[in-house]
């Protein structure tokens, strides 16, 4: 059953949206544990200043990785791409964040 899912799932335009949405999700996760003292609009508020919004994207982005990695070992390599692709857009708008703005 799993193997048929992760056949029909293996395209990189899939694995492009788990790409974009593991990264928010571990935003989420991230506000938990470290700065749950906070309310939810002073994070994000203080997530939005371009001095720390990088360090952000960093940490939101690695979860991409053990994804990646996973979906490299089951050799579902159509699905990697597409991480892979998110993940460069995420850097990219890191990048450009931290260098341009």
């Amino acid at each position: 059953m799993m193997n048929k899912f992760l056949d029909k799932a293996d395209t990189t335009l899939y694995g492009f949206f788990v790409g974009l949405i593991l990264p928010m999700l571990m935003f989420v996760l991230y506000y938990q544990v470290k700065f749950s003292y906070l309310s939810w609009d002073a994070y994000v508020a203080g997530a939005k200043d371009f001095s720390v919004l990088p360090s952000f994207i960093k940490v939101s982005v690695f979860i991409n990785l053990p994804a990646f990695f996973l979906f490299n070992l089951l050799q579902r390599f159509n699905l990697c791409k597409g991480i892979f692709f998110a993940s460069l857009l995420y850097i990219a708008a890191m990048l450009s964040i931290k260098y341009l703005l």
